[in-house]
């Protein structure tokens, strides 16, 4: 799912209960970015196009179309042919009307459906179609999905199929204590209207990120915030790929048996140090910014230390790593850092080029790379 920096991270304050510590753990093979990537590819950005769009929202790019997403005043964004520059379409209003947001936590865009995400619980979906061809906002019908209140849901996409695929998070606060049913020890389901099916897919016992303090989260907690906290990247309604927190770390998971296929490790979890902290670290400081997949490949921008050179410099950089489903590497492309500009790089959703969204007075410009993959 697209979203900058989790698009909007909701913020929560926690009671910590317990410690659950294991007395011995297992160890996980970790795999090594320069044996499984030993050739760089450049790439070379061309100015694409600019827009008279103001302020730093977030930019997706679908086939034709430029959606520029934000928490406005009135509404949510718009979406713009990205060839011509024109606006075609307010994407949504604010208001409390069926077809309307009070807030925006998250965007994506699944098929033929804009998922636009009310809050942590609640996504309403809308016809693509309707907003590039400028439905009236009133007229727009919108289908909601609304999580049971008795799953503890962090982050959630919507299949094809009109089932939810989510990542389960730990209790955050006291009065949930009584919500520690088997559905939420685990830390996957899939649900809709009339089943809701927990898996486990966390090897809890292959992570040492040891013993909490009084003032810390406790061990197992830990990692599943940072499996929840992480993205979720569907393949039909068959597969789906999920990253891990401020980590290098991705696995899939095939939906229609509930098990993890593959696992890639780049990056060992670690305390962040910081009290009554939700969030893990590494010592390269990697971690997946954006994740975007197609048929056959997963493409994830990652943001950090990618070598020792980088970390004794304090240089952080990004680079675009591609995977096959099975998590064969493919390629790695470095991105340049762009000197003097304000912005980000986004991934089009079908993979096939790569984009820096530069922010200024004059509006937004776009900067292209084909990745030819």
């Amino acid at each position: 799912m697209m979203k900058k920096d989790q698009f909007l991270l909701l913020l929560i304050a926690i009671s910590f209960v317990g410690c659950n510590n294991a007395s011995k753990k297992s160890t996980s093979a970790f795999s090594n970015i320069d044996e499984d990537f030993p050739v760089t590819e450049q790439l070379e950005f061309t100015p694409f196009n600019t827009y008279d769009i103001l302020g730093d929202g977030l930019c997706v790019i679908d086939g034709s179309i430029l959606w520029y997403v934000e928490n406005g005043k009135d509404d949510f964004g718009a979406c713009y042919d990205l060839n011509t520059g024109e606006k075609l379409s307010v994407i949504a209003s604010k208001g409390r009307a069926a077809n309307e947001l009070i807030e925006l936590a998250g965007f994506a865009i699944i098929r033929d459906s804009v998922l636009l995400y009310e809050n942590q619980n609640t996504i309403k979906t809308f016809a693509k179609k309707d907003i590039v061809g400028n439905m009236p906002l009133g007229d727009r019908k919108a289908s909601v999905i609304t999580t049971p209140d008795h799953i503890l849901v962090n982050q959630m996409t919507k299949l094809p199929n009109g089932s939810v695929l989510a990542t389960i998070r730990p209790v955050a606060f006291e009065f949930e204590k009584e919500k520690m049913n088997e559905i939420n020890k685990s830390s996957v389901v899939v649900f809709n209207d009339n089943d809701v099916t927990p898996y486990e897919t966390i090897k809890y016992d292959s992570f040492d990120v040891g013993k909490a303090t009084d003032r810390q989260i406790n061990e197992n907690d830990l990692i599943k915030w940072s499996y929840a906290q992480g993205m979720i990247e569907i393949k039909d309604n068959d597969m789906a790929v999920f990253s891990v927190h401020n980590q290098f770390m991705l696995y899939t998971f095939d939906i229609n048996t509930g098990n993890v296929v593959n696992e890639k490790r780049y990056t060992k979890m670690q305390r962040d140090g910081m009290e009554m902290s939700l969030t893990s670290t590494n010592d390269m400081s990697q971690s997946i910014r954006f994740m975007k997949v197609n048929d056959k490949y997963i493409l994830c921008l990652v943001r950090g230390y990618l070598s020792e050179k980088d970390k004794d410099l304090k240089r952080p950089k990004e680079a675009i790593f591609v995977f096959d489903w099975d998590l064969k590497p493919v390629k790695k492309f470095d991105l340049p850092n762009p000197e003097g500009m304000v912005g980000y790089y986004c991934i089009s959703n079908d993979c096939n080029s790569v984009y820096f969204c530069e922010y200024g007075e004059e509006g937004l410009a776009l900067h292209k790379a084909d990745l030819n993959i």
